[in-house]
């Protein structure tokens, strides 16, 4: 099994790795002008095959900043620069020497400089600058033909774009900011041109293709939404209408939110919402598949903030893009029930988990209004970036200092002010759908990512291994959330008899899950499903959720040859403890009976294939170890 970003061009030579000749017209074709779309006001010029000279080391991944090293390297290099920029906003390096190849991108950030100020003082300032970050590398010793380098560099020149990660947590993992004010995207297509693509309607039309990359299409109506003003969605609708991935829509819109970056936050996702409603109006969704929709994001969303609160994480709350997100679902959500409040009203599963949406939506909204934040959603990496004049900097003191904050969330429109009475009924049946036990456990579900395979990388070297999501309960959250609720009834005037769900709350029966006091701890200072401890101390780990799940064992199957389990199911996957400071991941099945042991060792480096990184070196064991199991 061969890992790509694309499916294979069967039409495409395969040719020799080792002919530079050939790979150097490989990168020429792949950073084309007509394979990038460019807005009007860019001023973008292109440069191909030039040699160059300059500053270079990678340290930990990452390339240093030329004051950071005194080494030179010469490459032969492709760049598109901005006019008067330093850096090149993408570039790609070919080292003839060593037979590999780097994609780099170019930001223009806020730094601090040391300067002699006179009298034997030194002292520091703060400047604007080019800073370069190195997207990913490719060893051609390391694929068996050109066509495979050509998949692999088509991945990190569009990654240079849209950023490495769905979960951008250091820079290069984010998208530029070009990209998120809908001004530059990169599409490889076959039919490009010497010039950048000035037209999104082209653009998005031509660029539609079922042999891109899932990833990619869902990318590239992500820009389109950015790109235009709100009046022109009707255009794009039009468009999406008769495009291939029609029938993918659904899935497309589902992964686009799942993956985007939502800080500096835009109106993007007001557009986007606007967008679904109109492919609604328009047939090309059923009703019930916009209800669904809406309704699974606004459970999802509020998952996360049970796991992610905005007082702990979020860097103490000061990037706050989740918050938005939830209440701009939620209005878009009670004009649903509104319009149609019988959709909601049912006895059957869908019903109640619609239900289940707004009980959920209400109490989190109702629980961060009046939240101090800072004047916009931002992180301390970001606010180092030079973004566009709508969106200046925010001042340091907010994000390091909560009590400096002056903007409250949601202060402007109390949640009962938005309760239509079509709205409170619904929300009383989602109440009393409490005596459910899933319902209950709703209540303390929390949604914790991690990158397990990742744990052996150095401090602060970039991780592309597998993202994968927990759900993990905690029932002493479930009990607050609860106490939120009878709150909540009191405001809203709901009359209900708390009685029988003091007693469930209290003392009733919750489902058994992975101890947490097994979750080793990583070793680097990122997300990670140990996190669970710095939010209650009775969480237990429920499952691994399948689609991450999935691409780990794709990926293991792929390069490692694991073999795929055949008379067991896997159910959680995760880093344990192993003796007093050793870790190896674990692999349990339905029964929590750990299975499988897998030691993952960062000696020997990664493979990068499609955004993807997996440890060259593991060793695989047979576990009959019990499992820690918390009922």
């Amino acid at each position: 099994m061969q890992i790509r970003f694309r499916p294979v061009e069967p039409e495409f030579p395969r040719g020799e790795v080792a002919d530079l000749l050939a790979v150097g017209q490989l990168i020429d074709e792949a950073m084309r002008p007509g394979h990038f779309f460019a807005a009007p006001d860019l001023s973008l010029a292109w440069s191909a095959g030039r040699a160059e000279t300059i500053p270079w080391e990678i340290f930990r991944g990452r390339a240093l900043d030329a004051s950071q090293t005194r080494l030179q390297k010469s490459f032969l290099s492709w760049h598109m620069l901005s006019a008067g920029a330093d850096e090149p906003i993408v570039s790609v390096k070919l080292d003839v020497h060593v037979g590999q190849i780097h994609v780099t991108r170019g930001l223009l950030i806020h730094a601090w400089e040391g300067y002699d100020a006179g009298g034997g003082v030194i002292e520091s300032r703060e400047i604007v600058k080019w800073t370069r970050e190195l997207v990913g590398t490719i060893r051609l010793a390391d694929f068996p033909d050109l066509e495979s380098v050509r998949d692999e560099l088509i991945c990190l020149i569009w990654q240079a774009v849209v950023g490495t990660s769905r979960l951008p947590l250091i820079s290069v993992e984010a998208p530029l900011p070009a990209f998120v004010f809908g001004e530059l995207h990169y599409g490889h297509r076959a039919d490009a041109g010497d010039t950048p693509c000035q037209s999104w309607a082209d653009f998005l039309a031509g660029g539609l293709r079922s042999t891109n990359a899932f990833a990619e299409n869902v990318k590239l109506i992500e820009f389109t939404l950015r790109h235009l003003e709100t009046a022109r969605l009707p255009e794009l609708v039009d468009i999406l209408k008769q495009s291939s991935c029609r029938a993918e829509l659904p899935g497309i819109f589902g992964q686009m939110f799942n993956d985007v970056s939502l800080s500096p936050y835009t109106r993007f996702v007001d557009d986007a919402l606007e967008c679904w409603d109109l492919l609604a109006r328009q047939g090309v969704i059923d009703l019930d598949t916009k209800i669904d929709f809406l309704s699974r994001l606004l459970r999802q969303v509020c998952r996360h903030l049970t796991a992610y609160d905005l007082v702990t994480f979020h860097h103490r709350g000061a990037n706050y893009p989740d918050a938005l997100l939830l209440d701009e679902l939620l209005t878009h959500y009670l004009r649903e029930i509104d319009a149609r409040p019988e959709r909601f009203l049912g006895a059957d599963n869908r019903s109640r988990l619609r239900r289940r949406a707004l009980r959920q939506g209400c109490l989190l909204r109702r629980h961060y209004e009046g939240h101090l934040v800072p004047d916009l959603p931002t992180s301390p990496g970001e606010n180092a970036r030079v973004l566009a004049a709508s969106h200046p900097r925010v001042p340091e003191e907010q994000l390091t200092q909560p009590r400096r904050r002056r903007r409250q969330l949601f202060a402007d429109e109390p949640l009962p002010a938005l309760l239509s009475p079509q709205a409170r009924q619904v929300l009383d049946r989602g109440l009393r759908d409490l005596t459910l036990l899933d319902e209950r456990v709703e209540m303390g579900l929390g949604v914790f990512i991690d990158r397990p395979l990742g744990y052996a990388k150095a401090v602060a070297e970039p991780d592309l291994t597998p993202l994968l999501a927990h759900e993990a309960f905690s029932p002493s959250l479930a009990r607050r959330r609860w106490q939120e609720v009878k709150a909540l009834c009191q405001t809203l005037a709901i009359a209900f008899d708390a009685t029988q769900l003091d007693e469930c709350f209290a003392n009733g029966v919750w489902p058994a899950g992975l101890a947490h006091t097994v979750l080793a701890n990583c070793p680097r200072p990122t997300a990670a499903l140990a996190d669970v401890r710095q939010v209650a101390e009775d969480f237990v780990i429920l499952r691994t959720l399948p689609g991450g799940l999935r691409v780990v064992l794709d990926f293991l199957a792929a390069v490692h040859a694991l073999p795929a389990p055949t008379d067991w199911r896997c159910r959680l996957c995760v880093q344990v403890v192993d003796g007093e400071s050793g870790m190896r991941l674990a692999l349990y099945d339905e029964r929590l009976e750990r299975r499988w042991e897998i030691a993952c060792s960062g000696s020997a480096g990664y493979i990068t294939r499609a955004g993807v990184e997996l440890p060259r070196s593991i060793s695989i064991g047979v576990s009959a170890e019990p499992a820690a199991v918390d009922q």
